[in-house]
């Protein structure tokens, strides 16, 4: 998705990114997740994930968080 995004909140730019779980393997806590851009350097699930959803009532997401407020959204890539 190479669109660019503007945020429904302030106007602002928004960066496509993925959201990833910061402290998962911690004991005794409730997961958080984070926004990470694109080019921003982290785990890559790609090549752990099929490359097409497993039913047809899944779609494939992309996260985009504004560089502004922090307002972050989805969009379906399919």
């Amino acid at each position: 998705m190479a669109d660019v995004k503007t945020c429904p909140k302030c106007n602002g730019t928004m960066t496509q990114g993925r959201i990833l779980k910061w402290n998962e393997f911690a004991s005794g806590t409730t997961p958080t997740y984070v926004f990470a851009p694109d080019g921003e350097h982290g785990p890559d699930m790609s090549a752990a994930t099929p490359s097409r959803p497993l039913s047809k009532g899944r779609k494939l997401l992309a996260a985009f968080c504004c560089n502004n407020c922090g307002f972050t959204e989805f969009y379906s890539l399919a």
